[in-house]
């Protein structure tokens, strides 16, 4: 099942996607509509809620329930919000695709090297990227990102697909100069804007495997990012038992767990992002972000 986040009539509440959003007439059921209640119970229509509350029995219910004809809207008359517009937190893995390694002639990390993103650099599907004058070098890298379910700390391996609440598209866009120049990411990952999230929260019955899936990303037109979440170093389950027993997880924290081969640096000359180009990047299954980028005021203006 699809679970988007969306603003209507003035209120945002969650509803389920049937499409993929990329077009006009893809439709949203509201499930703050009363004929859709029944559905969730007690749990409000809130996709941080739902998660709270188990997203896989309540996605079981919406389907005994049914959708009904008077929650349904079309996606050209909503306002997709990111899934979740304001995670809790937001981890980010670096490093973590063989063919990226390869590629930049470094050896493997012997465990995830991990940062934070903060929530509130996350926009939405459509939502413009502003690069500050004078940033220097940015780069895209699409991702996989992992939304827990189900907390808990020292997450045995085995277990850590039952924590998984779903899976969506992130881009993690970094000013990698920027990071160079600091030495650390804090920073240069976290600017406004540079995590668009979404469009939607594919549960995880429609993604048996994590580690099966295509990653690209195109910008301007041209194919920049080829990967599959097969070469990550650390797999889906090896992220979640590791982050977990670093800091225990809690439902709603998204994981961002990498990015493949083809980011701006390592290319000859850089790809580095620029404005008035379209960012667009797609994970097999779990949807297509769009972003158009523009240029805004130095970061000593803001």
């Amino acid at each position: 099942m699809r679970f988007v986040t969306f603003e209507h009539g003035g209120s945002v509440r969650a509803g389920v996607l049937f499409g993929d959003a990329s077009k006009a007439d893809d439709v949203v059921y509201d499930l703050a509509n009363v004929s859709m209640r029944g559905a969730l119970g007690d749990v409000p229509a809130d996709l941080g809620r739902m998660i709270e509350a188990g997203l896989p029995k309540i996605s079981r219910d919406i389907a005994a329930h049914g959708v009904k004809a008077a929650a349904k809207l079309h996606c050209g008359n909503v306002r997709l919000l990111a899934p979740l517009p304001e995670p809790r937190r937001i981890i980010g893995v670096a490093h973590n695709y063989r063919d990226a390694l390869r590629e930049r002639g470094m050896e493997p990390p012997t465990s995830p090297i991990v940062f934070e993103k903060f929530p509130s650099s996350v926009i939405a599907d459509g939502e413009t990227v502003v690069l500050p004058k004078g940033i220097g070098g940015v780069t895209y890298e699409a991702e996989l990102a992992v939304v827990i379910g189900v907390g808990g700390e020292n997450i045995p391996v085995e277990n850590a697909l039952a924590h998984v609440a779903g899976y969506a598209a992130l881009n993690d866009i970094s000013a990698s100069e920027m990071i160079k120049a600091d030495g650390h990411f804090r920073r240069g990952k976290n600017l406004p804007t540079f995590c668009p999230f979404g469009p939607f929260l594919a549960s995880t019955d429609e993604i048996p495997d994590p580690q099966s899936l295509t990653v690209e990303l195109w910008m301007g037109g041209a194919k920049l990012q080829d990967g599959t979440t097969a070469e990550m170093l650390f797999g889906v389950t090896e992220l979640i038992s590791i982050l977990s027993g670093q800091s225990p997880l809690q439902p709603g924290d998204v994981i961002a767990s990498g990015t493949p081969g083809g980011v701006a640096p390592v290319r000859k000359p850089p790809t580095w992002m620029r404005p008035g180009a379209d960012l667009v990047m797609t994970v097999q299954g779990v949807g297509t972000l769009s972003n158009p980028v523009a240029e805004g005021a130095p970061l000593d203006e803001q």
